[in-house]
């Protein structure tokens, strides 16, 4: 998706916080330009479970968050762009209507119906799947910085 300004306020949201959502504020707060701001929240949060900080910090990322939040611990009526994993936005009735919505259909690793949750290979590709989509809504800025 082209957009013509980057959002100023953007909030990464999902059912828990604890997985997609965070490792996605984590890498967009490691890459994105100045006067960004970057939230997550869950619908319900959740816990963290070690295998989203070990993945995080394999790439040289350090995790947002220690603990998980609710979508009423961040500033909700500021935001610009919600990157909803799954449907969590529809669960979400305190987004503001000026709020764009973008739904990022990435599997929660936690959820892999074939693999146990200490197996890191779907962490590893749920994290690198939302690191490309990261730098992507980043990418026009940073193409023009001299």
């Amino acid at each position: 998706m082209r957009r013509t300004k980057l959002e100023q306020n953007i909030l990464f949201l999902d059912e828990d916080n604890a997985c997609l959502s965070l490792m996605a504020e984590s890498m967009a707060k490691h890459m994105s330009p100045p006067k960004i701001r970057i939230f997550s929240a869950g619908v319900k949060p959740g816990q963290i479970p070690p295998e989203v900080l070990r993945v995080l910090q394999e790439i040289g990322v350090e995790p947002s968050a220690s603990t998980t939040k609710s979508i009423d611990q961040v500033p909700a009526n500021d935001i610009d762009l919600v990157v909803s994993f799954g449907d969590a936005y529809k669960a979400c009735r305190s987004l503001p209507s000026k709020a764009k919505v973008e739904k990022w259909a990435i599997p929660n690793p936690m959820r892999a119906s074939n693999e146990s949750p200490a197996d890191l290979s779907a962490f590893r590709r749920g994290r690198d799947e939302i690191d490309q989509r990261v730098a992507a809504l980043f990418l026009d800025h940073w193409r023009h910085v001299s």
